[in-house]
C-alpha cells in the first residue's frame, strides 16, 4: 500500500473511533411528538435558567439550574415577585429566603430533578438562557406545546446525527 492510501485508511479509521467517543448532551425535546428540538454539549457545573410568567399570578419567575458532577439538573435558586398560588412557599434543607425589593428569592437549594418539564406558549414568555447568554424563546423550538429537557450521554456520531435532524 502507498503513502496516501495509508494515511487515507487512518484517517477513517481515526474518524469511526472519535464517533464512538461519548459525550453529555442537554437535549430539548417536544415531549408529544417525540421530536428533539435542541442539542448542546455540557459539562459538570454548565448552568442554564428558565424564566415565564406565572399563569396565575402573571408575575415572572427565574429558575436556575446547574449540571452536577453526576450529570444530573440541579436547581439551585428561584426568583419570582408573588408568593401565592403554585409558586414556592416553604423551605427545606439549608434553603434561604431573601426579600429583594419588588422580588423574592430562594438560594441554597439542591433539588435534583431527573427531567425538566416544561408547557410553553407564547403568551407566558417562556425562555431558556444558556450558560453563554444565548436565550432561546422556547415556544419557537416547537410551538405551544410539552418540552422535556434531560442530559444525556452518547456518541458524538449520534449527537452528529441528532445535529443534523435539527
Amino acid at each position: 500500500m502507498d503513502k496516501k492510501k495509508i494515511i487515507i485508511l487512518s484517517s477513517i479509521v481515526a474518524l469511526f473511533f472519535f464517533s464512538l467517543i461519548p459525550c453529555h448532551i442537554l437535549r430539548i425535546e417536544a415531549a408529544r411528538k417525540n421530536r428533539t428540538v435542541f442539542i448542546q454539549i455540557i459539562r459538570p457545573d454548565y448552568r442554564f435558567s428558565t424564566r415565564y410568567i406565572h399563569s396565575v399570578e402573571l408575575s415572572p419567575v427565574r429558575e436556575y439550574f446547574k449540571i452536577d458532577k453526576n450529570f444530573r439538573i440541579v436547581l439551585y435558586e428561584t426568583t419570582f415577585s408573588s408568593c401565592n398560588t403554585g409558586l414556592p412557599t416553604t423551605l427545606s434543607g439549608d434553603e434561604k429566603f431573601y426579600t429583594n425589593g419588588d422580588h423574592m428569592r430562594i438560594s441554597d437549594m439542591h433539588r435534583v430533578l431527573p427531567k425538566l418539564d416544561l408547557w410553553v406558549n407564547k403568551k407566558y414568555d417562556n425562555t431558556l438562557t444558556l450558560e453563554n447568554g444565548e436565550i432561546l424563546k422556547l415556544p419557537s423550538l416547537a410551538g405551544d406545546t410539552l418540552l422535556r429537557i434531560t442530559v444525556e450521554k452518547l456518541p458524538v456520531f449520534n449527537l452528529l446525527y441528532l445535529k443534523a435532524r435539527i
